[in-house]
């Protein structure tokens, strides 16, 4: 094969190469044109139009997260709590604020964990009959502080407070079971 024989044989390879690309980014961008944006499906808008907004003091850095559900607590026929499921993209991806309908004060959690501080004694192994059988996951261990995060049931806006409840039978593993606490300091944003 000569030298002008291997070129012509290169460059017919490079066009069909970039005519093979163009085509994929073609039909990439064509899908992402017929998907409905989340925005505009009239089932998400009929949840959103449902919702409440975000309470005017809530915390600057929570204006910029989606809402994803809202409801209140304990129901709503005896409403306690206003409560909103919002994601972000940063840092924690799903957080759960929670507004006091008597104080109106405010409390920010992990809407996807609880903390648990486990007893002396216990080692993180000892939690895994719990975790099989409510189905939850160890999401993190901290050997030092003896806290384990685990998952929550679900995610509907009460899957924290319900999976405190259903671990309670499981009382003598630790010492308590919380909400993941988001803690505001002045330079965090």
């Amino acid at each position: 094969m000569k030298n002008s024989e291997r070129i012509v044989v290169y460059s017919l390879g490079f066009i069909l190469g970039m005519a093979l690309v163009s085509v994929i980014f073609m039909r990439r961008a064509a899908f992402r044109d017929t998907t409905s944006d989340s925005i505009e499906d009239p089932a998400y808008l009929a949840t959103v139009a449902k919702m409440e907004a975000l309470p005017q003091d809530v915390e600057s850095v929570m204006l910029k997260g989606q809402i994803l559900d809202f409801g209140y607590l304990p129901s709503d026929l005896d409403r306690q709590q206003r409560v909103w499921l919002l994601q972000f993209k940063k840092s924690y991806p799903h957080v759960r604020v929670v507004q006091s309908l008597e104080s109106g004060a405010l409390m920010y959690s992990a809407a996807d964990q609880i903390k648990l501080t486990l007893r002396p004694e216990i080692d993180v192994t000892d939690l895994s009959p719990m975790l099989q059988a409510l189905e939850l996951r160890l999401r993190n261990f901290n050997r030092k502080h003896n806290i384990a995060i685990i998952g929550v049931l679900d995610t509907k806006i009460d899957a924290v407070p319900r999976t405190i409840e259903a671990i309670r039978k499981w009382n003598h593993l630790y010492q308590s079971a919380d909400p993941d606490f988001i803690i505001f300091r002045k330079n965090d944003y």
